[in-house]
């Protein structure tokens, strides 16, 4: 009893030096406490990342047949001159395929699948290497959300360490892989080293650059110039003057479409929130419907229409034209953000907010100095328009000219076999009337409309609105462009290291493995929409970003939507599969979601508030664009 008090006594001398102990020494424990979880999580992220990597290198050490060997797997050998040689042609798979008799039937089906086969592979030994993808894609976007959300790590590195891991999974003698003509890993005829574990995720990414790097760096530089010279301004008030100030939010929402093509959505919602302020002092109602008009018009462009990094990663990704996705993203994108205004006034009744003032940091957005002088609406257009008009102009052009083309042929062929004349010629000699014009205009307009060249054009405009506009000097103009490039150097590097993530996803060839689950069935095409969906849902509200959420979806759903695409399984344009997966990358965004913040601290409202606006908003978009996409993919299937 004596001992029990004593200690009550020593606990309570303790507590009370706790209490005088100086606040100093309070915050020194803190941060030590603070440093402590901080190194028990890294050790954590470690001990996953050694068992993920041990793991993944025991099972391809492991699994070490070649992956040609698989079931149904394309592969092709590169051999020492660099050119590809299908596996299934090598003297040693071929085997006596040839010689089967044609009445041979199942049997000689089965000896044509052994004949595929190298020597002394045991086709029963095989199976269990289709496990390998399955577990590949888990460990690979379980370690890139652990580092994500776990250790906060930035997106590039998580997403590299990521296809490092997945990489670890694929055999040695994997070098690339090829979407055309059709989906095939490449092989190497050396048997490939360990090397090629790193020089493949570096060769993926390269290849990432390759296709989005340009397009990216020039819309970064459209932005930032667009702002400079006021374009971007000119624009907002000529929606303003055409819509009036009654409907002034559907003004913001158009606003907010437009700009948010070329220019990322942060920088939009910083330029239109002052507008919107300035609409509530002169009606002194309707704040949030402004707000949110601005996000409805916004966020739905961002996640739909190239050039913005997401939807133009999912385009690469697939394999699909950019015009055709420009095209849908636009016809998925206005009703979509009708309803998302819509949305924005009902929220406005049932949550009147007015406006507080700003903080210090986000007043200077709005106390800056207006422009004086601003470019003409028409010249203010022209660096959003000129590239949308270019590429859509090659891409509707090369639709028409080819069913143009193979119209009449079918027609002559048709004609010429009723006649007993020789089919072939006759295509041959329409095909060779029809041939010199359309085919050089197209390839002209391929020049034209290629989309790093509309987009360069489009930049340079924009960087002369600066100048003739602003009077700005090349040095002002220089010092602008390397601000752009240092923002979109960043993104550029996320994106080309999400494309590595999902090129070395294909290598491990899952396609095999889930292909099944929708090969036999009538509705594959619209399952795979709503798995697209789902998972790019659940991966936006797991890790927050919308462009990661895009590319990890885009490179699990690529290996299923492609073969059923070129199966013609798929029952509508591959196209469609960007803006279902964009729309699903804006549900469930919350407080792990910059924008999340960006609407709440320049708006200048509180978490709760932002749930319940902001959140729900992009719910119903989110909802909206799905249904529409299916409405499209339904009534126009494009196939």
């Amino acid at each position: 009893m004596g001992a029990t008090t004593a200690c009550g006594e020593r606990q309570v001398e303790e507590g009370m030096r706790a209490e005088h102990r100086p606040a100093s020494g309070c915050r020194r424990q803190r941060d030590r406490d603070g440093a402590d979880r901080a190194c028990r999580r890294l050790l954590q992220i470690g001990f996953l990342w050694v068992l993920s990597v041990g793991g993944s290198a025991s099972l391809s050490i492991a699994a070490d047949t070649p992956l040609g060997t698989q079931q149904g797997s394309a592969a092709t050998v590169e051999d020492a001159a660099g050119a590809t040689v299908p596996t299934d042609s090598l003297p040693a798979a071929a085997g006596e395929a040839e010689s089967m008799p044609d009445n041979a039937g199942a049997s000689a089906a089965e000896e044509d699948q052994a004949a595929r086969e190298p020597a002394g592979v045991d086709r029963e030994a095989v199976v269990p290497v289709l496990w390998r993808p399955l577990v590949a894609s888990a460990v690979g976007v379980t370690v890139v959300l652990l580092l994500m959300i776990g250790l906060k790590l930035h997106a590039f590195l998580a997403l590299i360490l990521g296809a490092l891991c997945i990489s670890l999974f694929v055999p040695v003698d994997v070098i690339g892989f090829a979407k055309s003509p059709t989906p095939h890993v490449l092989l190497d005829a050396g048997g490939g080293e360990p090397a090629n574990i790193v020089s493949r995720v570096a060769s993926s990414f390269g290849s990432a650059v390759t296709s989005i790097g340009i397009l990216i760096a020039m819309a970064a530089i459209i932005g930032k110039c667009m702002l400079v010279s006021g374009a971007a301004d000119r624009i907002v008030r000529a929606a303003l003057d055409v819509f009036g100030e009654k409907r002034a939010a559907l003004a913001m929402m158009v606003s907010g479409f437009i700009l948010s093509v070329p220019v990322f959505f942060d920088t939009v919602f910083y330029l239109l929130v002052p507008l919107a302020r300035t609409l509530y002092r002169q009606t002194r109602k309707n704040y949030l419907l402004y707000l949110a008009a601005i996000a409805a018009g916004g966020a739905i462009t961002h996640t739909l229409v190239p050039p913005t990094p997401g939807p133009l990663l999912v385009t690469s990704t697939l394999g699909v034209d950019i015009g055709m996705v420009i095209l849908i993203g636009l016809m998925v994108g206005a009703p979509s953000a009708l309803v998302g205004l819509l949305a924005a006034g009902i929220l406005n009744r049932r949550m009147p907010i007015e406006m507080r003032p700003m903080s210090s940091a986000a007043s200077q957005v709005e106390e800056e100095t207006p422009l004086e002088r601003l470019p003409s609406l028409s010249l203010a257009l022209v660096p959003v328009l000129l590239p949308v008009v270019l590429i859509t102009i090659a891409t509707v052009y090369g639709v028409v000219w080819e069913r143009m083309r193979h119209g009449p042929s079918d027609a002559a062929v048709t004609a010429a076999t009723e006649a007993d004349a020789p089919p072939a010629a006759v295509g041959a000699q329409v095909a060779q009337d029809d041939e010199p014009f359309g085919d050089r205009l197209r390839s002209w307009l391929d020049l034209i409309g290629n989309p790093n060249l509309a987009m360069l054009a489009a930049a340079l405009f924009s960087m002369y609105l600066c100048i003739s506009v602003q009077g700005c000097s090349f040095r002002e103009l220089a010092d602008y462009v390397e601000e752009a490039l240092l923002s979109g150097g960043v993104i550029i590097l996320i994106t080309a290291a999400g494309g590595a993530f999902g090129a070395l996803l294909a290598m491990t060839e899952i396609q095999n493995v889930v292909e099944s689950l929708f090969a036999k069935t009538q509705q594959g095409g619209l399952m795979l929409i709503l798995v697209a969906y789902s998972l790019a849902a659940m991966i936006k509200v797991a890790q927050g970003s919308s462009t990661v959420s895009m590319i990890i979806t885009s490179s699990l759903v690529a290996s299923l939507a492609v073969p059923l695409a070129d199966k013609g399984q798929l029952g509508y344009h591959l196209a469609y599969l960007v803006p279902v997966i964009g729309s699903g990358s804006l549900m469930g965004s919350w407080m792990n979601d910059s924008g999340f913040w960006v609407f709440a601290k320049m708006g200048v409202l509180t978490e709760g508030e932002t749930l319940r606006s902001w959140t729900v908003l992009l719910a119903i978009l989110s909802l909206s664009g799905l249904l529409v996409t299916l409405l499209f993919a339904w009534l126009i299937p494009l196939v």
